[in-house]
């Protein structure tokens, strides 16, 4: 596992299933999250894992903006494993003496199923890997710690999660594409690939006290189709490339807002 993998610095920047019962307590849970999920406006293109072994990678163009979500379903299931989400906002800080105007961006990457995973880095937060960095057995696989934050932009303290580009929050970097690395679970079995995105900061139309927002635009990922098998990040099939996307964003809240809990809606409401 390479420096990268282990997290890096804190600045740096169909084929047929037979039906399975569940349990009573875990099918009424998943039922409650796809009706969660249909509310939200998900929408997944229905996928089958490949019959042979391969690594598979599509195309997305998934771009994510103030506070909103994306649905990431690496197979179509159902219930997307992951979210990746953005919250943007801004608050008044009064003390005493000084008032201020505080705004704030942050990137969420959140597991959202049982078995979805993120591979973690320093501090238990969603590691920034490097084209060609592994990814499998072995890895520091969670949930992350503040729902997989991704990376902090914006005016305030680091006790609110403030930052800059070059020194911030999380493990992603705004100046070249990031490679995040996850772990989900089909049909019963593990598996391991990788999602690439990169990150810009743009004027805000409002300026003034919100002068800058974030994006994060997703533009490929790839997956193992053998289970319990590591990938390397970037890593497909030639033939198996194709533009698809297997989830979409919707404006918030979204399943990505439900996901970040009362704080996520709290932010919603504050855009």
């Amino acid at each position: 596992m390479s420096k990268r993998q282990r997290g890096g610095s804190e600045r740096s920047g169909p084929r047929a299933v037979r039906a399975v019962g569940l349990r009573e307590p875990l099918s009424q849970a998943l039922n409650a999250y796809a009706v969660a999920a249909v509310a939200a406006g998900v929408t997944v293109v229905a996928c089958s894992m490949p019959a042979e072994a391969a690594p598979i990678c599509k195309s997305l163009n998934g771009q994510i903006t103030r506070t909103s979500s994306f649905a990431f379903s690496p197979t179509g299931q159902f219930v997307p494993p992951f979210n990746v989400a953005q919250t943007t906002f801004k608050y008044f800080l009064g003390t005493t003496g000084v008032s201020t105007w505080i705004w704030l961006n942050r990137g969420f990457f959140s597991p959202n199923t049982v078995g979805a995973k993120v591979l973690l880095g320093i501090h238990d937060l969603p590691a920034g890997l490097a084209y060609g960095d592994q990814i499998g057995p072995g890895g520091q696989f969670s949930k992350g710690r503040s729902y997989g934050l991704l990376f902090t932009y914006g005016k305030g303290n680091f006790s609110v999660g403030g930052g800059t580009k070059l020194k911030h929050r999380g493990h992603m970097s705004f100046e070249h594409d990031n490679f995040v690395g996850f772990q989900f679970s089909q049909s019963g079995s593990v598996h391991y690939g990788w999602l690439r995105l990169s990150l810009a900061v743009l004027d805000s139309k409002s300026g003034g006290n919100f002068p800058k927002v974030t994006s994060i635009h997703l533009t490929s990922y790839g997956y193992e189709s053998a289970s319990n098998t590591a990938i390397a990040a970037g890593s497909c099939s030639a033939e198996a490339s194709s533009s698809d996307d297997v989830s979409g964003p919707s404006a918030g809240p979204s399943l990505g807002m439900l996901a970040l809990g009362s704080e996520g809606i709290s932010a919603w409401r504050k855009r």
